[in-house]
């Protein structure tokens, strides 16, 4: 039995497209910086979305506008704030209309700003520790047919495996 040589290591320390073709994701190593609830996200890189979100102090309710979003409520999806002050994260979804839907927030502070959303989540991994969490994906790992795209929570590190 021969050892396996095509599995590449990609350390990630901010949210972004990690490879555009297929590949299976074998392993992750997860960290958060903070001892606060965070989250890390393998996602499928095509199929996202870009629109605009407001959230308004107090609440951590959070609109997102965008053009034909294809989202029921009770959705997950996984959003990357580009500007703005809001933290990228997984989200349950509550769905307005064809062309907005809420988040809630962790945050209260009123900030806006563009997103790009997600739809569809290959892996989701909650950390609450500074500790690394590794998780080790049995059998061939996750057939990813489009890509890897990781979604980063704020002061989330990860590694991931694949190949």
């Amino acid at each position: 039995m021969t050892m396996q040589t095509d599995v590449k290591q990609y350390h990630a320390k901010a949210t972004g497209l990690v490879v555009s073709y297929q590949t299976r994701l074998k392993s992750v190593v997860v960290t958060s910086g903070t001892s606060s609830a965070r989250t890390f996200s393998i996602c499928d890189p095509t199929g996202s979305k870009s629109g605009t979100y407001a959230r308004t102090s107090p609440s951590g309710v959070t609109t997102i506008t965008m053009t034909n979003h294809g989202l029921e409520t009770g959705n997950r999806v996984f959003l990357d704030f580009t500007s703005g002050t809001a933290i990228d994260a997984a989200f349950d979804v509550t769905k307005l209309d064809a062309n907005s839907f809420t988040v809630t927030t962790v945050a209260t502070t009123t900030t806006s700003g563009n997103v790009t959303m997600y739809p569809t989540i290959l892996l989701e991994l909650d950390t609450y520790s500074t500790v690394g969490l590794p998780v080790l994906v049995p059998g061939e790992g996750i057939l990813c047919r489009n890509g890897i795209f990781i979604g980063l929570g704020g002061s989330v590190t990860g590694t991931i495996y694949y190949g």
